[in-house]
């Protein structure tokens, strides 16, 4: 079918074609020919049904959905002739025809518009059809076949819509069926991975943005069995306010029933310690015990007492759940944030004085660790002054450690640790910037943080490096590798991408520190000027979000090509849902695998 436009219209479309490097495609075909031939708005013969329909060449000859393309050939017919009908399919998918002349058409590249795959190369047949009441008279078919390179996309997994936060209900259960059979997702939160599991997807509530009212419980969502459930309720953490949750793995040994293993060392003394030995030869029965939950909690208290740090163990049954031990790890005051480094170090904030403090994990792990095992076999004390190590002195276990403040005081702020654990990035939420902080190989500590994103003076939504980048409310965020800096020898092969709450967007930040959007915010191509909303599809033309907070990435199967592909998975409050970004997927062509 043809869609008709006006002259002014169609220019334009040519223009924007132009831009994105198609125009250089037509003004290569012929010197004679003028971009008005192409686009339909001079004359041009009549449908001739005694004759074929031919291709004789396509431009460009790859892309993507709603890549703009010409087809040329024979006896297209005319935007004029209303008696007949032309089509274009790419890969079986009809396109949308937007100018016909007997020997050229302009159209849009659909969705999935491939019907044959080969590794990782996707390509569709182009076929040109001329019909009269759904009856077709001539069709072709063009030399050759367009390569379809998918896009990044935002879907949906689960969750679904409400008209006001009020109405919206916490719903778990299956969502193999339908994603609006669970739903909830709709206070402000993060999530984090297992680490020997990554079907398992944690996921921590705050009270924000409804203070007063009793936020939800810690949820398990299981990507391979589809299903959300609350598995900790907050009366296990006496309904305080829950800010972040992380995973410590200790470097103990276990039986499958969760009991301490052991092994003599080299002196010939029984330790709990494990060894490269048994973690190869662990199995995941074995090893799932050496998960814990930590979990950062917003609790105030003068004297510097407030639970600010939990550990919660598996329970006997080797889940997380109501049945589980959770122990105070670190009681200080206002902690907004909690962090590992992948050396074992927690890092831990204070919002109240903007402070970082360092938790020598290995104190604590041997400190619960029984004697007959080869630990101390001890009360964990966790309160930070009680146990500190200054340059002066050391009290108590001397496992803490204050590092550094923050800007000022009052300052609510998370820790992203770089995977290689030489860096990490310090967000500020409610100043809307993002500090650098730097590993010591040698001390183990980081150091004083620097300003490396964003305006603490300013918000707003602009993309650019370093200080001139403006944000809104920044949340969570996650490291991505970048393959093309791998590629290219790059020090550092990790882009920083991270929710940015209040302007409805995902963003990233580089290692040089530029700052872009990657997805949502998309106001400029909404009728309603607004960034947010809850669209799916093309990252930035066309999806949306509202007030994103909870950000992680991995990879999954592609149900095209059977690859490893990246996916995000996002915590999309204020449409109540998680939501995806990875490769668009048409999971009805795996029959057409190797044709």
């Amino acid at each position: 079918m043809t869609m008709k436009l006006k002259r002014k219209q169609l220019k334009s479309i040519l223009l924007g074609a132009a831009i994105l490097g198609f125009g250089g495609c037509l003004a290569g075909c012929e010197s004679s020919t003028t971009a008005e031939d192409y686009v339909g708005v001079q004359t041009s013969l009549a449908f001739d049904r005694t004759k074929p329909v031919t291709i004789t060449q396509f431009t460009p000859t790859s892309g993507s959905v709603g890549q703009q393309i010409v087809i040329q050939g024979t006896n297209f017919g005319s935007n004029e002739d209303s008696l007949t009908q032309v089509h274009v399919t790419i890969g079986g998918k009809e396109a949308v025809v937007v100018s016909r002349k007997s020997n050229a058409l302009y159209a849009y590249v659909p969705s999935a518009a491939y019907n044959k795959i080969n590794g990782s190369v996707l390509t569709g047949d182009i076929e040109v059809s001329v019909t009269e009441g759904g009856k077709v008279l001539q069709k072709g078919k063009a030399p050759g076949g367009f390569t379809y390179e998918r896009k990044m996309v935002v879907g949906r997994l689960c969750g679904m819509s409400f008209d006001t936060y009020d109405h919206a209900v916490w719903q778990d259960g299956s969502f193999a069926n339908s994603p609006d059979d669970v739903s909830g997702f709709k206070n402000d939160g993060v999530m984090q991975f297992s680490p020997y599991n990554h079907d398992q997807l944690f996921i921590v509530y705050d009270q924000e943005p409804r203070f007063g009212v009793v936020a939800h419980g810690i949820q398990l969502l299981d990507l391979k069995a589809k299903t959300v459930n609350t598995i900790l309720p907050l009366s296990k953490f006496s309904n305080q306010r829950l800010r972040t949750i992380d995973f410590a793995v200790d470097p103990f040994m276990y039986n499958e029933d969760g009991t301490y293993s052991w092994r003599l060392d080299e002196d010939g003394n029984k330790t709990g310690y494990a060894d490269e030995n048994w973690e190869k030869s662990a199995t995941p029965d074995q090893l799932k015990w050496r998960e814990h939950l930590i979990i950062s909690a917003d609790n105030n208290n003068e004297q510097y007492r407030a639970n600010s740090v939990y550990i919660v163990d598996r329970d006997p049954n080797g889940d997380f759940s109501s049945a589980s031990t959770v122990r105070q790890l670190a009681n200080y005051r206002q902690c907004n944030g909690a962090s590992l480094h992948p050396n074992g170090e927690l890092y831990f904030t204070s919002y109240t004085q903007g402070e970082v403090i360092r938790l020598d994990m290995d104190v604590y792990w041997n400190t619960i660790l029984p004697d007959s095992v080869g630990g101390l076999g001890s009360n964990w004390s966790p309160y930070v002054l009680d146990n500190e190590t200054t340059a002066t002195t050391v009290t108590g276990s001397g496992a803490f450690e204050r590092l550094f403040t923050v800007q000022d005081t009052s300052w609510e702020f998370q820790i992203d640790i770089h995977p290689s654990g030489k860096y990490a990035y310090i967000v500020v939420i409610n100043r809307s910037y993002i500090l650098r902080t730097d590993y010591n190989e040698q001390t183990k500590r980081f150091s004083a943080p620097y300003r490396i994103a964003g305006d603490m003076s300013n918000r707003g939504f602009q993309d650019g490096v370093g200080l001139s980048a403006l944000l809104r409310r920044p949340y969570q965020g996650t490291f991505v590798k970048n393959e093309e800096y791998e590629a290219e020898g790059k020090e550092d092969i990790y882009d920083f991408y991270f929710c940015d709450s209040e302007n409805d967007a995902i963003r990233l930040l580089t290692p040089e520190g530029i700052v872009k959007t990657y997805a949502g915010g998309s106001a400029a191509t909404h009728s309603d000027g607004e960034t947010y909303g809850n669209e799916n599809g093309e990252l930035r033309d066309f999806a949306r979000f509202h007030r994103p907070t909870g950000l992680v990435n991995d990879v999954h199967r592609d149900g095209i090509t059977g690859e490893n592909t990246l996916i995000f998975y996002i915590l999309d409050t204020y449409n109540y849902s998680i939501r995806t970004i990875t490769m668009e997927e048409n999971l009805e062509v795996d029959a057409n695998k190797g044709n």
